[in-house]
């Protein structure tokens, strides 16, 4: 986890600084419709957590509401980021924790809601599998997980763009993240937000990838029923899977989340 941490904290991801309040609730907006909710729906009885939070964009939109809020990263920058954003929309209801999650001690059973996006991903096996059971032991009974993580059809592309890369760069972040950008994205303005964008999208130092199918396979063993996701499933047996998935990668669909509600 060490390579991670020293990864955030030189591209502390996502960074992208919301100017306004209605920014901020479009921001959790994309997240929260996943458990029926609007960000301003949370209750003041109920707790949320979001894990590997980052910057805290999205964790800061659910503290719109009036739920008590957690956010929990590793990384030092993100989370010194999180709380200037806080601080700056006058969010009372949301704390951070900056630490390795598997080590924050929580009560089970306690949280209403918990979002994971862009987490699970950047783990190895053994320890996403041990992150993402640990965030089932925090839901409570009949509350809702959302997992948000890179696809193993949609995601093709990017591996062959990182392939390339790393060929060229080799382990040199900042080469790679000019190499991406005169190949790959030559209109784009290399400012601090889209540094930190390509060096996550291209140079990130661990990376896995997921199907539908494994989601749904994770969700069973664990007692959770499939809700919704997005980009939005129509049928959810095998072929129709298959055939989504390769859709999502002629469009370019690298990233999809999927929420789950707890069974008694």
């Amino acid at each position: 986890m060490e390579i991670l941490k020293a990864f955030y904290e030189r591209y502390p991801y996502p960074s992208m600084e919301p100017k306004s309040r209605k920014a901020l609730y479009k921001l959790a907006c994309w997240l929260t419709e996943l458990v029926d909710k609007k960000p301003t729906e949370f209750e003041k009885n109920e707790l949320v957590l979001d894990v590997g939070c980052g910057t805290a964009e999205h964790t800061c939109g659910f503290a719109l509401g009036k739920a008590k809020v957690i956010g929990i990263d590793l990384s030092e920058s993100s989370i010194e980021r999180a709380k200037k954003l806080a601080k700056r929309f006058k969010l009372k209801n949301v704390e951070f924790i900056c630490e390795d999650f598997l080590k924050v001690e929580l009560p089970e059973e306690s949280f209403d809601y918990i979002f994971c996006t862009g987490f699970l991903h950047h783990l190895p096996k053994e320890i996403a599998s041990e992150a993402f059971a640990k965030m089932v032991r925090l839901l409570k009974p009949n509350g809702y997980i959302v997992v948000g993580v890179y696809n193993s059809y949609g995601r093709v592309p990017v591996k062959i763009k990182r392939f390339i890369l790393e060929l060229l760069a080799g382990n040199n972040v900042e080469r790679k993240i000019e190499l991406a950008h005169k190949l790959f994205y030559k209109r784009m303005q290399l400012n601090e937000r889209a540094r930190i964008w390509i060096a996550d999208k291209y140079a990130n130092p661990i990376e896995r990838t997921y199907s539908f199918e494994d989601l749904l396979k994770m969700f069973e063993k664990h007692g959770l029923r499939f809700h919704k996701s997005k980009p939005e499933i129509q049928k959810t047996d095998g072929l129709s899977l298959i055939v989504t998935q390769l859709k999502w990668m002629t469009k370019g669909i690298s990233f999809f989340s999927v929420s789950a509600k707890k069974l008694l």
